[in-house]
């Protein structure tokens, strides 16, 4: 119980506090722990470095802010980086793409949403999830249209042989994704491996074309630390008929192994 309390006690403080001066003895004083139980809490949880998840979700929020139209400098101000080049190197490395170019080229933003809780009989439930709160709220009005899924193939293995080269595949995807992309529709990663795409279709051969104009680049392949692999993605289409408890489930179910 007492390494839940400060994973969950870390994760809610890290999220209140994206935009101040974080350190991992600030999060580690306010959780009453020391700063290597913090990191090993961490570690056993998200197989992540806590302040390695400080920079992901500080970045994927930067995106959303640059997309929205905050200026590079006021961004990087914002999350705390010494400098506009310091901020445009991070950005660059872990998006494969410059702010300013981002802002004329990209929609998704959502690389490395919240992550989310989960527990059962006790423990905690550790399969990387996230929060699909906003997913839930813009499905709203799109009752009785298709949602096309994605799955990365093979990315454990991918993981085990390199995590730069999984996070390189995982960029890679979502900026694939992200390219095909129509007016209207809306993507969300929502699993360590999982996308989905919000159509806006009610016809299913339209929801087709969308993925098979993804899926159609599953040649592609990128490298990383001297290891490459490929990004070939798995697809399925489910028709969204009512708001789905458990979205993960229905998800699983809709993918069709191509």
């Amino acid at each position: 119980m007492k390494d839940f309390y400060i994973f969950t006690e870390s994760l809610c403080y890290i999220e209140e506090r994206l935009s101040d001066a974080l350190t991992q003895e600030d999060i580690a004083q306010h959780c009453g722990c020391s700063v290597s139980a913090l990191q090993k809490t961490w570690k056993y949880c998200t197989r992540l470095g806590v302040m390695h998840y400080v920079r992901r979700r500080r970045l994927t929020r930067a995106a959303r802010d640059i997309a929205e139209g905050a200026s590079v400098l006021d961004t990087a101000v914002k999350y705390n980086y010494g400098s506009n080049e310091a901020f445009t190197r991070a950005f660059r490395a872990f998006w494969g793409i410059l702010p300013s170019e981002f802002a004329k080229s990209r929609s998704f933003t959502g690389l490395y949403p919240r992550m989310e809780i989960n527990h059962m009989n006790g423990g905690l439930f550790m399969r990387v999830r996230f929060d699909l709160t906003e997913l839930f709220d813009r499905l709203q009005d799109k009752k009785g249209t298709y949602v096309v899924c994605f799955d990365i193939r093979n990315l454990m293995g991918i993981n085990a042989v390199s995590r730069a080269l999984g996070d390189e595949v995982i960029r890679a995807a979502a900026a694939r994704i992200d390219s095909k992309l129509q007016e209207g529709m809306f993507a969300f990663r929502i699993g360590g491996d999982e996308f989905a795409v919000v159509t806006g279709f009610t016809d299913i051969e339209a929801a087709r074309r969308f993925e098979e104009s993804v899926t159609a680049g599953n040649s592609e392949t990128v490298s990383a630390e001297g290891e490459s692999a490929p990004v070939y993605l798995h697809s399925g289409i489910m028709l969204y008929q009512t708001p789905d408890a458990d979205f993960y489930e229905t998800f699983e179910q809709s993918v069709i192994r191509k």
